[in-house]
């Protein structure tokens, strides 16, 4: 069926992502969080189809299926670079962004270094608001990048950060979603990848690289969309995110924690329709 993802290879500055595609219409890009893939979009991907648009979601480099680029220098540069050259080699002039978590750090850099490219953006829980935690900056250091990878990929662990990014875990977090989580943490592939990502930290973060002094140029259509009870980036930071990027509309859902798109998806749905609906071409 049109309404379907369907999952496609494309090869960018050398490196092959994977991405998953479905409808027709005016494009929206659906960038995924950290630990997560393309698949975590598949069904809001499904439902914006549907209503009249293309949903591409990609796996990040790194991620999923793309490739896991042991030595490719990681930045927000060079990620958003993947995208724009992605876009024009499926000839699509311009996209609406929407992205999650890590996604929406991606979606900010992307429509500050590619504006020709991007015509609105959705953050969902973004990172970018808060200031480096410490075991974040010592990532850098590849030993103890091991050791947290390790330590983080066992399954009470994994259950542990799931349990943290829902309001309502008994109900969201299942066993599947576990074993998922688990597949992006182990394997040597998965490894080596993180690994490189976390010695890359300054290159990807909005502050370290001088993006963040820069939202204020961004003058297109914002939306930010918060869990009234996220753990990963607590609701505060939609205020400093609604700040600071000028004309954004925020709304944010009570009894919601990381994961509006899951928690809350019958009205994240309805908001992102809204929100792509009044968007001029």
């Amino acid at each position: 069926m049109i309404h379907m993802m369907q999952s496609k290879y494309i090869n960018v500055q050398g490196y092959r992502l994977h991405y998953l595609d479905a409808g027709h219409g005016p494009t929206v890009l659906l960038l995924h969080g950290f630990g997560t893939s393309a698949e975590s979009w598949r069904a809001t991907g499904e439902i914006v189809a549907k209503a009249g648009y293309r949903a591409l979601a990609f796996d990040c480099l790194g991620f999923g299926r793309s490739d896991k680029s042991r030595n490719a220098p990681y930045s927000l540069e060079l990620i958003s670079g993947l995208y724009a050259e992605a876009l024009e080699q499926l000839r699509i002039d311009r996209a609406t962004i929407i992205g999650h978590s890590m996604g929406g750090k991606y979606a900010l850099s992307t429509a500050l270094l590619y504006p020709d490219k991007v015509t609105a953006i959705a953050l969902v829980s973004s990172d970018g608001f808060t200031i480096a935690a410490p075991m974040n900056k010592i990532g850098k250091w590849p030993l103890i990048s091991w050791g947290i990878l390790w330590l983080s990929a066992h399954p009470r662990m994994v259950r542990m950060m799931l349990d943290a990014a829902f309001h309502a875990p008994d109900i969201f977090v299942t066993d599947e979603m576990i074993a998922h989580a688990r597949e992006a943490l182990i394997g040597w592939e998965n490894r080596h990848a993180l690994t490189a990502l976390s010695r890359c930290y300054d290159a990807t973060d909005l502050q370290l690289t001088g993006l963040r002094a820069r939202l204020g140029e961004l003058h297109i259509p914002t939306l930010l969309i918060w869990g009234e009870n996220d753990q990963i980036f607590p609701v505060n930071q939609s205020a400093i995110a609604a700040a600071e990027i000028p004309a954004a509309q925020l709304v944010t859902f009570p009894r919601c924690g990381h994961f509006p798109q899951i928690e809350v998806a019958r009205p994240f749905y309805g908001l992102i329709l809204g929100f792509l609906a009044g968007i001029k071409a």
